[in-house]
């Protein structure tokens, strides 16, 4: 139930919210499931990259870096509008989605750097690629 001094359209906001992410739940599973049964067929290579590896080593970073987030996550209790939270296992967790995002997002900048610079078609110009 709305509570009377609650904004307008809340609880709108929320069940969007929900649709939204329950959508990208499964289309993230189905383009997982579409992946791998593409990658079974063989080693997967577009213009001679390694597609299929580099597709897992960035899952392999992503739950590394998930474990070493929340390992190293902050259990100090936070006040919040006057209420406080000191449920570790919730402070970890959103210490550690924080976290990871904004090393993901440090490691994607600076991979666009890399390639901006073209220091990875200097290095590698000489050789041909394998197909």
């Amino acid at each position: 139930m709305l509570n009377p001094s609650s904004p307008i359209f809340v609880e709108l906001l929320l069940w969007t919210v929900y649709a939204l992410l329950v959508v990208s739940i499964g289309l993230t599973a189905w383009s997982m499931l579409r992946a791998m049964r593409m990658q079974g067929r063989g080693e997967v290579r577009s213009n001679g990259i390694p597609v299929g590896r580099i597709a897992w080593g960035t899952v392999a970073l992503l739950v590394v870096l998930l474990a070493i987030t929340f390992a190293l996550g902050s259990t100090e209790p936070l006040v919040i509008n006057g209420k406080t939270y000191t449920e570790s296992f919730w402070l970890r967790a959103s210490d550690m989605l924080i976290n990871t995002s904004l090393t993901l997002i440090v490691i994607a900048v600076a991979g666009v750097l890399f390639g901006l610079s073209g220091l990875a078609r200097k290095d590698f110009s000489h050789r041909k690629p394998t197909t």
